[in-house]
């Protein structure tokens, strides 16, 4: 009886090694057959955001702004007609969508009725950024300036009333004599805005409560667009991973250029020509890619991802297409989880087995 149990054991864990052989190969594996539907669309899109509490797609196109059902991937609804949205940002907390129009101002959409609510007094350009904190109901948009002696800055309006409530001037911009682009990202688990400025490749950190900058260094790769992981509390900027406290580089050279974050499972999406990559949050190693047969656009927010449904909307500009990828995020944790659990058993036999065999003299 005691052999058979041990062979038992060691066939339990020999299945196990080999599951987790024929996971980390599946790992690695392209997801062409992962494409489950395209939407093509009649106009030409350029930015996409997701409300992953709604299950809604919201992107915004040459002259309006398109809503799709993350349930049926169909367009449901077209709003702000003859308006250019170049950027996009969701508050899932109060269902309001922020739809930059270029060069005019911001309309706030309420999410349950495709309807506009209000709007935000500040032009907007291409290349620019607009970003919320729906822990505290802030809006951050980008405010570059055209005129000497003015800074360049963030500007900070409340969700609530779509009122000004304070400004985050970027130092040394009000002696600077070009114009300049700016970035910016929040990190709503430890209130901080992060904003790039190509005056000097600067990045900097801001209370998200005082508007006081706390820090701002000159990373050795640098970039516009910036994000943030809330999980790992990681910055992005250029090809570099910065501590989000400190802003001390911690990574560098990751595969792509980073286009969403997905931080309920700690994901990174990334972007290089015709290839998306999925890295994971921690070690920024690929998890897997997909090759495509077309590329992406750098001048357009190209990524969108609802960790809820395991769905990533990618913006194909040149066909006028969003083509949906299905990407189940939780396949490798329960893999790992039915390994360690089969290795769990056979090494309780095992010890069960050697501690019952007597004792020999």
């Amino acid at each position: 009886m005691k052999k058979k149990t041990v062979s038992f054991a060691f066939v339990l864990t020999l299945s196990a090694l080999l599951m987790l052989v024929a996971f980390a190969r599946a790992t690695v594996d392209p997801l062409q057959q992962e494409i489950v539907t395209t939407i093509t669309l009649d106009k030409e899109p350029q930015c996409i955001a997701v409300n992953e509490q709604t299950n809604r797609i919201y992107v915004g196109a040459e002259d309006r702004l398109l809503v799709i059902d993350g349930e049926t991937d169909t367009v449901i609804a077209e709003i702000l007609p003859d308006v250019e949205v170049v950027a996009l940002a969701v508050n899932p907390q109060t269902n309001r969508i922020y739809a930059a129009e270029y060069g005019r101002k911001v309309f706030v959409i309420d999410g349950s009725t495709n309807q506009q609510v209000g709007e935000i007094d500040e032009g907007i350009y291409r290349q620019s950024d607009i970003a919320v904190n729906p822990v505290t109901n802030l809006v951050y948009i980008e405010d570059r300036t055209v005129v000497m002696d003015s800074y360049d800055r963030v500007v900070v309006y409340d969700g609530e009333t779509n009122t000004f409530v304070g400004a985050v001037n970027i130092r040394g911009s009000i002696e600077h004599p070009y114009i300049e682009t700016i970035g910016v990202a929040v990190n709503p688990e430890t209130n901080r805005v992060y904003i790039t400025w190509s005056g000097n490749n600067s990045i900097c950190v801001s209370d998200g409560e005082t508007y006081e900058i706390l820090v701002t260094v000159t990373p050795s790769s640098f970039s516009r667009d910036v994000l943030v992981n809330p999980y790992t509390n990681y910055v992005y900027v250029g090809d570099v991973v910065l501590d989000g406290a400190t802003l001390v580089e911690v990574f560098s050279d990751y595969e792509g250029t980073i286009e969403a974050i997905d931080p309920v499972n700690n994901l990174l999406y990334t972007v290089d020509y015709h290839n998306l990559y999925v890295l994971n949050g921690t070690t920024h190693e690929i998890v897997t890619s997909l090759e495509l047969d077309w590329s992406f656009s750098s001048y357009s927010d190209c990524v969108g991802v609802n960790s809820e449904t395991d769905k990533v909307y990618l913006v194909n500009s040149d066909d006028s297409q969003i083509p949906v990828v299905f990407i189940p995020e939780f396949h490798a944790l329960i893999s790992t989880m039915l390994v360690l659990s089969v290795l769990a058993v056979a090494f309780f036999l095992y010890r069960r087995t050697t501690s019952e065999e007597p004792n020999r003299q």
